[in-house]
């Protein structure tokens, strides 16, 4: 049995608030140059802002999680940043939990978060996985925790064999 999930920014109301603020910024500086009041360089400013908030949105929308359990391993990736996949074989795995959390709350907002040992992957879902693995703790949110229980269930019993 295996268990694949992949979760986006894309279509949440973190990208259309996004929109929402980078809209405004794009006309004002258009405007403004179109003007003339930026003054002579003022084609330097509309350079950086309509490259950079084009790129951030861009940015935002191409990162992804993507989770994958089998019966050997637990594997991810988060791409851009990540684009190989991190296999943790079972071996190497202390302990694997899901957990009703809301992510944001408490692990400090969405994205890749870094505190101490621990290091989360977290966007819009309720549960997240926690893996514990050589004093390190790795938690992903995920949408389907009957799908990854029903594998981490198997693990354990295997595991007790």
């Amino acid at each position: 049995m295996v268990v694949q999930e992949q979760q986006s920014f894309r279509g949440t109301f973190l990208m259309y608030g996004i929109i929402l603020l980078e809209l405004p910024t794009l006309t004002l500086i258009s405007v403004l140059y179109l003007m003339g009041k930026l003054g002579e360089d003022g084609w330097i400013p509309m350079l950086v802002v309509g490259t950079l908030i084009p790129l951030t949105f861009l940015l935002l929308i191409s990162i992804t999680l993507e989770t994958r359990l089998d019966t050997h391993a637990f594997s991810y990736r988060n791409l851009p940043f990540r684009r190989s996949w991190k296999k943790l074989p079972l071996e190497q795995i202390n302990s694997i939990s899901i957990h009703k959390k809301d992510g944001i709350l408490d692990y400090g907002g969405v994205g890749l978060r870094f505190y101490g040992k621990t290091k989360a992957y977290i966007f819009f879902a309720d549960h997240v996985i926690e893996v514990e693995q050589g004093g390190k703790k790795l938690v992903f949110s995920t949408a389907k925790p009957k799908e990854f229980d029903a594998i981490i269930s198997e693990w354990q019993m295997n595991k007790s064999l």
